[in-house]
């Protein structure tokens, strides 16, 4: 195949790349809500699924979709890359200032693509309905099933 017809393919694939991953987006944010949105809008922690698959399910999908578009850019951008350095040299002239703002986007890039594995999430356990007598969920107020349980003395010594 020439590379005007793999360039075009390349392209066509990360378009729909782009589309699936937007759409399932859409989904799992509007369709297929969390469950501290469910229980906003609806009151109640309801478990939303599409063809079997819930939100979780549906994100591993849009998680594929994602590492199958930075393959298909890298091979874009190994295609084009020719071009890209004949841009970046009319635009930028001086070698000297050109290699360091490579070197500052590809350490920016290498950053950014290395930061999950940099932090660790804070940690805690959950109950049932939340962090007290009433919780804040989505912005709006909830109260517990039980909404006396927090009073209720508990502990030795107590027999509760």
């Amino acid at each position: 195949m020439d590379k005007p017809k793999l360039n075009f393919v390349i392209d066509a694939l990360m378009f729909l790349c782009l589309m699936a991953m937007a759409g399932l987006g859409f989904l799992m944010k509007y369709v297929l809500p969390s469950g501290r949105d469910a229980w906003a809008k609806y009151g109640s922690n309801r478990q939303f699924s599409w063809l079997g698959w819930d939100r979780h399910d549906w994100g591993d999908i849009h998680l594929y979709l994602a590492f199958t578009l930075l393959i298909l850019l890298a091979l874009h951008v190994v295609l084009h890359w020719q071009q890209i350095l004949g841009l970046f040299q009319r635009l930028v002239p001086n070698p000297r200032t050109r290699y360091r703002i490579a070197l500052i986007f590809l350490l920016l890039s290498l950053l950014l693509i290395y930061f999950p594995f940099l932090i660790t999430p804070d940690s805690k356990a959950r109950g049932r309905g939340g962090g007290g007598p009433r919780s804040q969920v989505g912005g709006a107020m909830t109260w517990p099933a039980n909404p006396v349980s927090h009073l209720l003395v508990k502990g030795p010594g107590f027999g509760v």
